[in-house]
């Protein structure tokens, strides 16, 4: 940049030139100055194989937030409130999604990578083992997370041939046990909670294309003590299925078993017509058994080999090539190396 001294307004030049520009500045003591630059130049953001990496993996982690934003605003123990929460949340799993596209370039990935062409589309949330919980709790008050494709040997008289569950296990003591007991012998308070989340797949038929559309997402449920059930009361058949009550965007199944040993909180998925999957489930505790907001730490998993298969063919190398503009390119060479 150059400057000039001229006496007034007269003298003083405005305007472009070229590629130089002219403005006019005036001083303090009434006098003008001449500020002569050249213009400055566009400047277009080459696109590299990193940042479009990082802009991939950051589209993940922003669809697993638009559904579970609730629960990461209250699954992280060190953040002091559920901002803080939520940003830890959300900064940790980026950081677990960008060191698995990183080592898993090629195969082993731990989480389902899009293409391009998934933005905006029903089925753009993807799966994976994100983490959903972080914190000091040791134990759990539940006694198991699972998944079962056979319903039917849980509950024989309750129609479930063409469903699955999903959800949280407690074991229970019928007709000899008080509810009081129960919350005691699994470290449970009235003031504890439990978070049950799930991705899963379904199908809504679209009436116009004569077809079913696939669709994908998470959901959680939110399992606490009832506050008006009594805990003094004996467990039997009339209270087991009253002692929790749950939250949730969509149904859920809380019934005990016909062998009247477990109770079972989560949700049903029909294996017919909606053709419902669920590939990764979780759970965790938060527990005030210490005086104390504690959390137990977990990510989602898969619950048998079969839903291991469902991250097959989506590595980044596979699909790489569109946030490139090369489709085609399968696989994508590894830019980290």
């Amino acid at each position: 940049m150059a400057s000039g001294r001229v006496g007034g307004t007269r003298s003083k030049i405005r305007g472009q030139v070229g590629d130089v520009v002219y403005q006019v500045k005036r001083n303090p003591d009434g006098t003008y100055t001449q500020i002569v630059y050249g213009k400055a130049e566009d400047v277009t953001q080459t696109i590299t194989p990193r940042l479009q990496a990082q802009k991939m993996c950051t589209s993940m982690v922003e669809a697993l937030m638009r559904d579970l934003r609730e629960v990461g605003r209250v699954s992280m123990q060190s953040g002091v409130n559920k901002s803080k929460s939520l940003n830890a949340f959300s900064s940790f799993n980026l950081r677990l999604v960008a060191q698995d596209c990183k080592v898993h370039w090629d195969s082993g990935n731990q989480f389902l990578y899009p293409p391009t062409t998934y933005r905006g589309e029903p089925y753009e949330c993807l799966g994976g083992r994100y983490m959903i919980s972080s914190g000091t709790c040791q134990f759990d008050v539940f006694d198991e997370c699972l998944f079962s494709d056979e319903p039917w040997k849980i509950w024989a008289h309750s129609g479930m041939t063409t469903k699955f569950f999903s959800g949280v296990r407690f074991d229970v003591r019928m007709n000899g046990e008080t509810i009081e007991a129960f919350l005691r012998r699994h470290r449970m308070t009235v003031l504890d909670k439990v978070y049950f989340v799930y991705f899963h797949e379904w199908q809504v038929y679209n009436p116009e294309e004569e077809s079913y559309d696939p669709h994908t997402g998470y959901d959680f449920i939110v399992i606490s003590v009832n506050p008006h059930i009594n805990i003094s009361e004996t467990i039997n058949s009339e209270n087991v299925n009253d002692i929790f009550v749950c939250e949730s965007l969509r149904a859920t199944w809380k019934r005990v078993s016909d062998d009247s040993r477990n109770l079972y909180v989560g949700a049903l998925f029909e294996q017919d017509t909606a053709a419902e999957t669920c590939p990764f489930i979780g759970a965790f505790t938060i527990s005030y058994l210490e005086g104390r907001k504690k959390i137990s730490s977990h990510f989602l998993k898969s619950w048998d080999e079969d839903a291991e298969n469902y991250l097959l063919n989506h590595q980044p190398s596979m699909v790489f090539g569109s946030w490139m503009g090369t489709p085609a390119v399968r696989p994508y060479p590894n830019p980290f190396v």
